[in-house]
């Protein structure tokens, strides 16, 4: 059993929430922003735009399974001051580009940066230090950095348009040499017993130890609930990267767009807290499948989102679908197989996320080509649509598995409620 001083976990927890809060303020939701600037000023198509916002989702799925790797060897603390070291030098490189290789070469290190300064690392420390609601605690972690996430867009507008896009990448340098700062000073890892400390510090009940990683990935569960969380996170990932440019065309201002990115995060953050709280009394496949309904639903608006009205409205549905799909798919899979072995396999699923760095790419490529972005929210109106299905199908593994070998027994996974 890991014993834990509750000052210091509680200090741990703010360091981790302040790390996730800036690296989703200063990658994803701000980078649409200023790159919307950065293309016009430096002449780049929305293509080569498109590849970079891709470059970015591409850097951190692949690096996903680093930080694991690196906290064996230097700790969780390590593995933040690793990605502070990126984040530095790879805002410092974006702010004196000006060939869109360099700026690439600076968008990977964010990418991998973000890897070792997230939510990976982040969601193993909260499970090693919180023994008892640590899925509430990721929660809130998650709703933090939902936070920055909304606070970006309409700030780093700001910022780019007073003091240009190259001051925004020295800022971003600043505040993450003061970030690492913060989480070298708190960050700690907690002892473990030698038994469970080399796999998540917490001691492992026999029916959370029945799954592996290994075992959980070969299961239609896990491919079910992981395409729903990558369909999400490519939707995501697109939208934040051309939402401003689609308004543009549509007739509204960057400033409007980049309020209504906004909007969508402030949407997502909130809704992030609560449905981690009703993911506790209800079941938690239900708000995937309302998730994805939600985001479809969106992407069919933004379609026609020629008003502000109506971009705000599918801003709105789209991040309460981001955050219901999101949090919810997380605590099934938790439950389906096990809480470490859920909080292991983040880094897994993370990994196939990569598979969303074309979405952009593929939306420059449409609007290059028939100038307008409207066909890659109609491909993703439908896909979303039709995902609901096996998500609302899928069932528990255990008793699929319980008939095949006496190791799988019904007590390894803990049941969803009704």
């Amino acid at each position: 059993m890991v014993r834990t001083s509750s000052p210091q976990k509680w200090l741990v927890l703010g360091a981790l929430g302040l790390a996730y809060f800036f690296i989703n303020f200063a990658t994803f939701a701000s980078l649409g922003v200023v790159l919307f600037t950065m293309a016009r000023d430096l002449n780049w198509s929305m293509t080569a735009a498109g590849f970079t916002f891709s470059l970015l989702g591409l850097a951190c799925g692949l690096s996903s399974m680093l930080p694991t790797m690196a906290m064996k060897y230097v700790g969780g603390r390590g593995s933040m001051a690793i990605g502070a070291a990126l984040f530095l030098v790879g805002c410092l490189l974006a702010s004196v580009s000006r060939s869109l290789i360099v700026f690439d070469i600076a968008i990977a290190m964010i990418g991998a940066g973000y890897s070792f300064f997230g939510n990976i690392p982040g969601v193993i420390l909260i499970a090693q230090w919180f023994e008892r609601g640590s899925a509430r605690i990721v929660g809130i972690y998650l709703m933090v950095g939902a936070l920055g996430a909304a606070a970006a867009p309409p700030t780093v507008e700001f910022v780019v348009r007073e003091l240009g896009w190259r001051a925004h990448w020295e800022i971003m340098s600043a505040v993450a040499l003061a970030v690492g700062v913060v989480c070298l000073a708190f960050v700690r890892d907690p002892q473990a017993s030698a038994a469970t400390a080399a796999q998540t510090g917490v001691s492992i009940s026999p029916a959370a130890a029945t799954w592996t990683p290994r075992q959980a990935v070969f299961t239609v569960q896990f491919a079910v609930l992981t395409a729903a969380l990558v369909l999400t996170m490519t939707a995501v990932t697109t939208i934040n990267g051309i939402a401003v440019a689609h308004l543009a065309k549509l007739g509204l201002s960057p400033a409007t767009g980049a309020w209504a990115l906004g909007a969508l995060s402030f949407t997502g953050t909130l809704m992030k807290g609560a449905t981690g709280h009703l993911c506790e009394s209800r079941s938690p496949k239900t708000f995937v499948v309302v998730g994805l309904l939600c985001q479809a639903a969106g992407c069919t608006l933004l379609i026609v989102s020629t008003t502000m009205i109506v971009a705000f409205a599918a801003a709105v549905l789209f991040g309460a679908g981001w955050a219901f799909a999101l949090v919810a798919g997380w605590v099934v899979l938790m439950r389906y197989f096990g809480g470490p072995t859920g909080a292991r396999i983040l880094a897994i699923v993370q990994l196939f996320t990569t598979v969303g760095a074309a979405g952009p790419i593929g939306a420059g490529i449409i609007a290059d080509r028939w100038g307008t972005f409207t066909p890659i929210f109609a491909i993703y109106a439908v896909v979303l649509l039709a995902l609901t299905v096996p998500v609302a199908l899928v069932r528990p593994p255990a008793a699929l598995y319980a008939k095949k070998t006496a190791e799988y027994e019904p007590a390894a996974v803990i049941a969803e409620p009704a």
